[in-house]
């Protein structure tokens, strides 16, 4: 596989390019940049089927890249040292990172995972999927979640609660379908807590606008969509402080 490394520090697209001669044998490094300018021209001239992108860069981000790439046909890995609003951005559009410095294990899961998703349609509707949210952070933002079956897009308003299940998570949306997205409910709660949903117990997240009622008796929550879904008594008191914020 042919790829290139944007990245403005020279330390770091060198200990990258190391990593992947190493580790990473079935990846070709085709040429490297450091600024917008140079990673847009470097893309055009070598059409790579992987890029390795860091968000901050010279001249703009890595982001500004691919807002000015729409032709570009390439699995997207950006690499990043940690940045809450870069780490959201890029979760919620089922994109490939690396947090700074580079863990082997993950750069190589990172580069199978490349292989393996052939499918470039897929990586563009990530990356336009990215772009939109970060353009219009306040409006209405859409989740992107791959399952075993399909991406599907899902807006936020539309998700009721989700649900732990081991490793896994099942999303409730509006019209009582679930989707068994494979990541923690750990994931989802730091994806959603600035858009009024609450962890309410170890198992559930809910959208605090879709809660119905409190039932004293049994502490439990009923949601809109008619599920019951227990109140931990140790979240209780901040539970209607929260709630009290998103009703206003």
């Amino acid at each position: 596989m042919k790829a290139v490394i944007i990245e403005d520090e020279e330390r770091s697209r060198i200990v990258l390019q190391n990593l992947l001669e190493t580790y990473c044998p079935e990846v070709e490094i085709a040429g490297m940049a450091d600024a917008v300018t140079s990673g847009i021209k470097l893309l055009r001239e070598e059409q790579p089927d992987i890029v390795f992108l860091d968000v901050q860069i010279g001249g703009g981000t890595g982001f500004d890249i691919l807002d000015k790439m729409e032709d570009l046909h390439a699995a997207v890995i950006f690499t990043t040292a940690y940045d809450h609003y870069a780490l959201k951005a890029l979760k919620f559009s089922a994109i490939d990172y690396l947090l700074k410095p580079i863990d082997i294990e993950e750069l190589k899961v990172a580069v199978r995972k490349a292989g393996l998703n052939s499918d470039s349609v897929e990586d563009q509707y990530k990356i336009q999927n990215l772009l939109s949210n970060l353009k219009n952070p306040t409006q209405d933002p859409v989740l992107l979640v791959s399952t075993m079956e399909a991406v599907e897009f899902v807006r936020i308003v539309d998700i009721v609660r989700c649900e732990a299940e081991g490793a896994y998570t099942n999303l409730y949306l509006r019209d009582q379908r679930p989707i068994l997205v494979s990541k923690v409910i750990k994931e989802f709660e730091f994806l959603l807590q600035e858009y009024g949903f609450y962890r309410v117990h170890q198992s559930h997240l809910i959208n605090l606008k879709e809660v119905h009622k409190y039932v004293k008796s049994d502490n439990y929550l009923l949601m809109r969509d008619g599920a019951q879904i227990q109140l931990a008594r140790s979240r209780k008191e901040e539970f209607f402080k929260v709630l009290h914020k998103v009703q206003l």
